[in-house]
């Protein structure tokens, strides 16, 4: 499977240049911002390293390259808490209870917004369980995709970007569209007190990225 890497945003890296050198003080979320667009000119040691313990993190894996992603804020919204977060380069991902609600990347494809129909808490969840998702994504600014999907539950994978942690002290899930569809299925890992720790995620069959809870032994993203 070909992985795309994920992009960058100029101005959102010269925001942060601007807010940088103006020496202000800055809100949770643009030091957040602040954050990501530092450890991003490092590697993966470098970025590990040089992490601020007053933010959370996700550890994202896209193909061979390993970036941190800052948590910026959470939206309260009627559908439950989203949590934002940053890359370095500008890119933006939101989570809701561990599944992307929005992705957008200066190199395709974005999922624009998500929504689910008759999801169920992970809590809840036996062997597996059918839902409905929609969502509006682009290139081709296409809105309103309806897929039906179905969760398995699945035992404990040995081919992972799990760091730190054995695949087997987790609860995984495996996500699938149903019918005629070329996006891989995405799979979850659930910790015990159900909150997702890691996740891989396929916006099409040339795009695919995991993340992380990081450190692995700090907050969940739920």
């Amino acid at each position: 499977m070909a992985i795309m890497k994920f992009g960058m945003l100029c101005r959102a890296g010269i925001f942060v240049l601007a807010v940088s050198s103006a020496g202000c003080t800055v809100e949770p979320a643009t030091q957040a911002l602040l954050d990501a667009y530092r450890l991003s000119g490092g590697g993966a040691e470098t970025q590990a390293g040089g992490l601020n313990p007053r933010l959370s993190y996700l550890r994202v894996q896209v193909g061979e390259r390993e970036l941190f992603l800052a948590l910026g804020y959470v939206d309260q919204l009627a559908d439950g808490p989203v949590q934002v977060w940053y890359s370095g380069d500008g890119d933006v991902l939101r989570l809701r209870d561990g599944r992307v609600v929005g992705l957008i990347t200066k190199y395709g494809p974005d999922w624009l917004g998500v929504s689910f129909a008759r999801l169920p808490r992970w809590g809840a969840l036996g062997d597996q369980a059918e839902f409905e998702r929609v969502r509006d994504a682009r290139p081709g600014y296409r809105y309103g995709i309806r897929e039906k999907m179905l969760i398995r539950r699945i035992a404990p994978p040995d081919d992972t970007q799990l760091r730190l942690m054995p695949s087997s002290s987790l609860a995984w899930f495996e996500e699938t569209v149903r019918g005629d569809s070329d996006i891989p299925a995405a799979r979850y890992a659930v910790g015990a007190d159900g909150h997702v720790v890691y996740a891989e995620q396929c916006l099409s069959n040339e795009f695919c990225f995991s993340w992380q809870s990081w450190p692995s032994s700090g907050k969940e993203a739920h």
